[in-house]
């Protein structure tokens, strides 16, 4: 893969302002270019960021899998999401070949990388980027629920998640954490072009087990909330016994699972569509041969 442009989508989901805000700021800061790599900047959905909500027909990070057998869809999103490829895609007019979403979340995720499958050059890109910081990494696969991920149509990609911080509402902090992720992101594809970096042979990442919903009654509502000894605690275990849920008389709901889990996305807002209360993970150990960092950086 011959690395000479790199997209940055902020405002896939119209209320996480802040990436936007960071996209166009970097944009605007002098000596910010890079002979070698070729950063492409575009805003994923601009009329539900015009308008302040998550999107208009449907979620845009979940339509790229519909594009081929919607080729003339009265769907927004669809007709967006097939924009971006043709313009920004493998074959497209400005073809691009690696692909970085920047998105903000509620929950108390940190800074964090979301991978979407098992693909090689993803890993490369996301040891490179858990070397450097450190981040936690969450392998989202196996969820029949949820497809369609914009990275995924591309031939390498990456979301970088950061949290929490409420919709619609500037943070400067995490502003200036995709700000440094931005700046850094070419400077470590180039140190291991030219063999100056020296990356881990294994990467620890938290798979995607499956979500867990609220408790409901029987017409549908919600009758329980996540306990108080989860909220904020994204990344931390869970083992059995420990507390999930707790509804209006102080009835406790446990978890009851042999296994210890890891949850991510913990009473994110915009998952309570989707009947998530938090999503639960494993932990995996994945080994890297030298060949990945190898075909990534030719």
């Amino acid at each position: 893969m011959t690395l000479n442009k790199i997209l940055i989508i902020s405002g896939t989901h119209g209320n996480e302002i802040n990436p936007v805000w960071a996209a166009n700021q970097f944009i605007k800061q002098p000596n910010t270019k890079d002979n070698n790599i070729e950063y492409k900047f575009v805003i994923g959905n601009p009329l539900a960021c015009e308008k302040g909500c998550r999107y208009i027909d449907r979620d845009l990070n979940r339509s790229f899998g519909l594009i081929k057998n919607n080729l003339n869809s009265s769907i927004y999103e669809i007709n967006r999401a097939n924009f971006l490829v043709q313009k920004f895609g493998a074959q497209g007019s400005e073809p691009c070949e690696i692909a970085i979403d920047l998105h903000t979340t509620t929950s108390n995720m940190g800074t964090s990388i979301v991978m979407y499958g098992r693909r090689r050059k993803d890993f490369c890109l996301a040891a490179l980027l858990q070397h450097k910081f450190g981040l936690p990494i969450y392998l989202h696969e196996k969820d029949k629920k949820e497809t369609g991920f914009l990275v995924e149509a591309w031939p390498s990609g990456l979301v970088i998640e950061i949290g929490s911080v409420a919709q619609n509402f500037y943070d400067l902090n995490i502003i200036n954490r995709f700000l440094i992720i931005i700046n850094s992101l070419r400077d470590e594809i180039n140190m291991l072009k030219n063999n100056e970096i020296q990356l881990p042979k294994d990467l620890t990442v938290h798979v995607h087990q499956g979500s867990i919903d609220y408790p409901r009654a029987k017409n549908g509502n919600i009758n329980a909330l996540i306990h108080p000894e989860r909220i904020n605690k994204d990344w931390k275990p869970i083992k059995k016994g420990d507390p999930l849920f707790i509804d209006m008389e102080g009835k406790t709901t446990s978890y009851m699972g042999e296994d210890s889990i890891w949850p991510v996305f913990i009473g994110e807002v915009a998952y309570k569509e989707k009947n998530i209360a938090m999503s639960y993970t494993k932990k995996e150990v994945i080994t890297l041969s030298n060949k990945i960092f190898k075909e990534f950086s030719n």
